[in-house]
């Protein structure tokens, strides 16, 4: 771990099995984010499991390095009593953290074990400091930020709150707000947010409107690249640079982790190399710095990796058995290489390389049974020796022996690894050589065999006409180098878990018994067909394209006298969020419709109304916004059967006829696609985006900054059970 200007800099590095561990390790992680067989959100990959967990974690602590557990889906009811089993488990595997997602969860892990360390999961969506300041207060150690923080809130949160933060600087890049992307979970029963995604975003779109048209894989995101940005986040306030990747090959993952060592620890500098290096082993889109600069985000010509582009096809001849593809290029290829080949922007073919022949400078000789026109682009997808180079990195701990043998006396070893010492004598005393007596040469030999943890560093041998059979030499070593493992073991826990610092249990919270009467509730756009409605429901949602504080002001003069709740963006600005207060202020009998956890700190519990948005999923969570005083709760979109649920003593509703909401974008598609710029905005409401047989509407909301959602013009509806009350949209997507 770096340290800059006394503050830690943490390398946090993916695994998603074994071989991608130690590799993350080898080249210089400080942790590793990992999940087991259940309840992580990339369970579709080999991952790890509870029976190999202790020895992935002792191992991971040998080199001083953290291990974090992902536990970052949405948990149903009947799952908790697994996952409480599991979480015990990985505590007595001295598990550093846990990443969490469902917010449920974080209070029934507090209840439990106090002492937890929880690290709240990009996938809720912080993006700001009252909704930091909201993970606080629940008992989080650490935030893993939106990605689409910018770097003002960042440096706004680190001066306002006590609290690490966490920030991608590598890898994926979601094109929806992490946790608020419900494609996947409403279109074919397959949550992100239960580790079920199935990148619908990856597939091909058309977008258009009366006037334009564009196809392609229109909601594919490049992959983003922080090598620029680190020194900005680690001035703002970013303790721990986080590389995305569990799902990826361990050559990704030991490029990346190589990389961003290196940036690190020489000041975040780096070359042009570095991202060279970083785009052979995975590049989608030729890499973004994502919403920092509010880079076009999207490359829609291909959704998966192309790597660095190394010349063109100039001969193509058609054999018998073998056909000979001739490359023009700079780049030196070799055997085992991988190429992919594009023409007219399509894909058109791979080619591991087997049998290779250099012409002559720059130019090539691939023999193989390949189709490949002339003229294609060529590009380099796996550089063999590169990988091998970095997959081959290895990380041990120098060890120095003084080894003593005398005979008549016991053999002692002292064995020092870093801060770490112990002493061991061996359980016979030494014989006396009668022919030959052991030698430095032979305990070299002996004391180089320190396994894959260790190396030997220096050796001081003190002997005296000593011999000591061999099997005996070997039970000794393995004996010390045992001993030495576990008071390396004993002095990080002594370190990382004994002078931990009590997290307070809110546990002793008074719980809220306010049942609510139940209410219906619709959502309406605007005011223009209120009078349809107004009588057939008790409470509003008023979700405007266009938040307008004079407009809001005037309209609650008119309506003021009806339950309302605003619902505002998902992501919010300082600015945004104070008018907001003062919007709430002026509108004193309306509240807040809460999308985002820092709708939370804005007003009363009484006049803030849980939103879908926040993912509601099981009791635990209802408890615990009951414990806080919030007595209107939308449950979750995605899931149907609350049965669990509905015996408590807060007012719950369930969305049971709606347009969904399946995706919020922060990047303007227009402005991606069209040329659009903010000054020459063609947003009309006449954008659709279509998904095969699917249609969308592209919806832009307006406040100081736009945000796009693609919403279904498809309804929904859903029976709801006796004792819930209903969220309905009454008024179809034209009258809203």
């Amino acid at each position: 771990m770096k340290e800059t200007k006394n503050k830690k800099i943490e390398l946090l590095a993916p695994a998603g099995n074994i071989e991608s561990f130690k590799t993350a390790i080898n080249n210089g992680a400080d942790a590793i984010y990992l999940g087991l067989d259940d309840f992580n959100a990339r369970n579709n990959i080999e991952n790890f499991n509870i029976t190999n967990l202790h020895n992935v974690v002792n191992y991971a602590h040998l080199f001083n390095v953290k291990i974090y557990l992902a536990l970052n889906v949405l948990i149903k009811d009947n799952e908790f009593e697994k996952v409480y089993a599991l979480v015990k488990q990985a505590l007595n595997s001295k598990v550093d953290a846990f990443i969490i997602q469902d917010i449920g969860l974080a209070y029934f892990l507090k209840q439990k074990f106090p002492n937890i360390e929880l690290h709240a999961s990009t996938q809720m969506g912080f993006n700001n400091l009252e909704g930091v300041l909201f993970a606080k207060k629940i008992g989080f150690k650490r935030v893993v930020l939106a990605r689409e923080t910018s770097l003002t809130e960042i440096k706004r949160i680190k001066d306002n709150c006590d609290i690490e933060l966490e920030y991608f600087v590598q890898g994926a890049l979601c094109v929806a707000y992490s946790g608020n992307c419900y494609l996947c979970s409403l279109l074919a029963n397959s949550s992100g947010n239960r580790g079920k995604c199935k990148q619908f975003c990856r597939l091909e779109y058309s977008m258009e409107n009366k006037k334009c048209k564009k196809e392609g894989y229109l909601l594919s995101t490049k992959d983003f690249c922080m090598l620029s940005k680190l020194k900005e986040l680690y001035e703002a306030g970013i303790c721990s640079f986080k590389i995305e990747g569990r799902a990826r090959r361990p050559a990704y993952v030991a490029q990346a982790v190589n990389t961003y060592r290196k940036a690190i620890n020489n000041n975040f500098s780096f070359s042009k190399n570095d991202i060279i290096d970083l785009k052979k082993v995975f590049n989608r889109g030729n890499f973004s710095c994502g919403y920092l600069e509010n880079d076009k985000i999207i490359y829609s010509k291909c959704q998966n990796h192309i790597g660095i582009e190394i010349g063109k096809v100039v001969k193509f001849i058609k054999g018998k058995n073998f056909n000979e593809i001739y490359i023009e290029t700079k780049e030196n290829l070799n055997k085992n290489d991988v190429l992919k080949f594009f023409l007219n922007n399509k894909e058109i073919g791979i080619i591991a390389i087997k049998d290779l022949q250099k012409i002559k400078n720059n130019l090539y000789k691939i023999t193989t049974t390949n189709y490949i026109e002339n003229g294609a682009e060529a590009r380099l997808i796996i550089d063999y020796e590169n990988e091998n180079k970095v997959l081959n990195n290895s990380r041990q701990i120098k060890i120095d022996i003084t080894f003593f043998a005398f005979h008549g006396e016991k053999a002692k070893i002292i064995l020092n690894a870093n801060t770490t010492k112990i002493i061991i004598e061996s359980d016979n005393v030494v014989d006396c050589a009668k022919t030959n007596p052991l030698t430095e040469e032979e305990c070299f030999v002996q004391f180089s065999k320190l396994g894959e943890e260790f190396c030997l560093n220096s050796l001081t041998c003190h002997l005296d006409n000593a011999f000591i059979v061999k099997s005996q030499f070997n039970n000794l070593r393995r004996k010390s180098l045992q001993k030495l493992k576990e008071k390396i073991l004993l002095e990080y826990e002594k370190d990382n878990f004994l002078i931990k610092k009590k997290v307070e249990n809110n546990s002793s919270i008074e719980l809220f018994n306010t049942k609510q009467q139940i209410k219906n509730v619709a959502i309406i756009k605007d005011f223009e067909n209120f009078e349809k409605i107004k009588t057939k429901y008790q409470m509003f949602i008023y979700q405007p394209q266009n938040i307008d504080f004079t407009q809001i002001i005037n309209i609650y003069k008119k309506f003021g006298n009806y339950k309302i709740f605003i619902s505002f963006p998902i992501l919010v600005n300082n600015t945004e969020i104070e008018i907001i207060k003062n919007i709430l202020k002026e509108c004193a009998n309306w509240g807040i419709y809460a999308n985002n956890y820092y709708a939370l700190t804005i007003t009363s519990a009484e006049k803030t109304f849980i939103g879908s948005n926040m993912n509601v999923f099981n009791s635990y969570t209802v408890k615990l916004y009951s414990i806080l005083g919030f007595n209107n709760i939308a449950l979750s979109i995605e899931e149907t059967d609350f049965s669990s649920i509905f015996n408590c003593d807060t007012c719950l509703y369930l969305f049971t006829s709606f347009y969904p909401e399946y995706m919020f974008f922060k990047h303007c598609p227009l402005k991606e696609h069209f040329g659009s710029s903010c000054d020459k905005c063609l947003y009309k409401n006449d954008f659709i985006c279509r998904l095969n047989n699917k249609t969308f509407n592209l919806i832009r909301r307006k406040f100081l900054q736009c945000h796009f959602v693609l919403k279904s013009k498809t309804l929904i509806k859903r029976a709801f059970p006796q004792g819930i009350a209903s969220i309905e949209e009454p008024l179809a997507p034209k009258e809203c």
